[in-house]
């Protein structure tokens, strides 16, 4: 069955490190995929203005790659969603949902020790709830990095097809890639890639969080 999905970032690159080799699976396979992100992910990191647009631009090359067919930038300041009213947040996300009808709904983790991340994911529950919309799953990725505890997958996704264009997709994000052994190098995308993999089985997995699912 062909599906609505969207996908919520909290920044740009977001959707590749956690779950681009699933996105590709995913419109390769017929779904409609829409990305949310929810900062500009930019100013709190570069002085220059600019690398506001260049992280967008970065960010639909990269989906291009993917198979990512709408892209919805909320703007809020990055590193700053701690600060801005909830309330905000909710109501962009709602709309969204609103327009976009998802069957499935991908967020960022809640516990990263990103505030960004942990504000994202906690409005994503809110404009989820189960309450006259289509959704019927909500699952979590994975982002590598600092956390506050540790990621518990309880599903995981083969990516062994994909891991490549995660990769190329990845490279897109030219300010954003760091040499090895920073968690968003290359070489770590697929070393986490290769984990998730022999853990369930298969050679290259991405994992996911389910936190809830209708079954219909």
């Amino acid at each position: 069955m062909v599906m609505n999905v969207l996908v919520i970032a909290a920044h740009p690159d977001d959707e590749v490190l956690g779950m681009g080799g699933t996105i590709k699976k995913f419109s390769d396979s017929g779904n409609h995929i829409e990305l949310c992100v929810v900062s500009e992910g930019a100013s709190a990191q570069y002085s220059d203005k600019n690398m506001i647009q260049t992280r967008r631009e970065s960010c639909i090359n990269a989906g291009k790659i993917l198979g990512i067919e709408d892209f919805k930038f909320l703007d809020f300041p990055d590193a700053k969603l701690d600060s801005t009213p909830q309330l905000e947040i909710n109501i962009e996300l709602e709309k969204i949902i609103s327009d976009v009808k998802p069957e499935v709904v991908f967020t960022v983790s809640d516990g990263d020790l990103s505030k960004d991340h942990q504000k994202v994911f906690e409005s994503t529950l809110v404009a989820t709830r189960p309450i006259n919309n289509h959704i019927t799953r909500v699952l979590a990725y994975e982002l590598p990095g600092s956390r506050i505890s540790q990621f518990q997958p309880t599903i995981y996704e083969d990516i062994s097809k994909e891991i490549l264009s995660k990769k190329e997709a990845m490279m897109k994000y030219e300010s954003e890639v760091e040499q090895f052994p920073h968690p968003r190098s290359i070489e770590s995308i697929e070393s986490l890639a290769k984990y998730r993999g022999s853990q369930s089985g298969l050679k290259f997995a991405e994992a996911f969080r389910l936190i809830y699912q209708i079954n219909q």
